[in-house]
């Protein structure tokens, strides 16, 4: 943000008076109702800095009760819920909240008709490449163009989409090959990139809990030593006074007991078929699917 309004003030899109931006450091001698801030967040953003002042503090600054908060933005489909808790959030503050809804407070940042025709009229440029927005919108501003600015056809305005690689020369622009693409995920705490499936687990972890079965095994025998050690986490719907855990503990022995010795000494196969009948008589008792980790042990 405070790039883009550099920039505008050297455009002179953003005339402010002499003196009047000053930074945070200076705004702290001021008193609060000679001081407007100007933050990123109106889309609810929990790492912007207006969720940060709504619901802590923000290099020492926080929402305090009768402040007035501007929230110059329109709602982005699929904000909605993260929006509605920032301005939960601010009101628990106690500050009084102006938004686009009740006033207007706020001014598209995309293209008119108009914007687009100037732009094109004025650069001429060989070739355009409709971006930003669903494919009708595209679609739409190919159409526009067509229809307005005189010169241009099929030929040298291209709609392109996510994965596609668009091959341009002096003769010519085209869509030459695609490629797939697919989300990437990043760990919030190693910064590193991790795999779907590691994702797809964090998540069944965190909807359905976990189970860890430890199972001990003669090596020699291929007999099981001892009662299965079972432990739950985060598995909703069990209760420690029910037998619960108990009853899971015998389905295992009982499974072990029907299993052929082949069958046990093969350990991936033994492990599968554990946490399979671990997994049916959790859903069947509780109606849930936690992640369950299957743990052999030889002796």
């Amino acid at each position: 943000m405070q790039k883009n309004v550099e920039i505008a003030v050297e455009q002179g899109l953003l005339k402010i008076p002499h003196d009047t931006m000053i930074d945070i450091g200076e705004s702290r001698a001021l008193d609060d109702d000679q001081i407007v801030y100007l933050v990123t967040g109106s889309q609810g953003e929990t790492r912007a800095a207006l969720w940060n002042m709504a619901t802590s503090t923000f290099k020492g600054m926080e929402i305090k009760k009768g402040d007035t908060v501007v929230l110059s933005a329109r709602i982005i489909p699929g904000n909605d819920k993260a929006i509605s808790r920032l301005i939960g959030h601010l009101y628990k503050r106690g500050a009084n909240i102006i938004e686009e809804k009740r006033r207007l407070v706020h001014v598209s940042g995309h293209a008119s008709q108009g914007d687009i025709k100037i732009m094109v009229e004025t650069s001429r440029p060989k070739f355009v490449v409709p971006i930003h927005g669903e494919y009708r919108m595209l679609f739409r501003q190919k159409e526009f163009i067509k229809n307005h600015v005189e010169g241009y056809t099929d030929d040298n305005i291209i709609l392109i989409e996510n994965g596609n690689v668009l091959e341009i020369d002096e003769y010519a622009a085209k869509v030459v090959e695609k490629h797939e693409l697919h989300r990437t995920f990043i760990d919030e705490e190693s910064m590193g990139e991790i795999e779907y499936d590691v994702v797809r687990e964090r998540k069944k972890l965190a909807y359905g809990g976990a189970i860890s079965l430890v199972v001990t095994v003669n090596r020699a025998t291929h007999e099981i030593a001892g009662d299965p050690h079972i432990t739950f986490q985060g598995v909703a719907g069990i209760n420690p006074t029910n037998g619960f855990a108990a009853d899971a503990r015998q389905t295992i022995i009982d499974a072990v007991g029907e299993m052929k010795k082949e069958h046990i000494a093969d350990r991936a196969l033994f492990k599968e078929n554990l946490r399979i009948h671990l997994k049916r008589f959790v859903q069947k008792a509780i109606g849930t699917k936690p992640v369950i980790v299957t743990t052999i042990v030889e002796v």
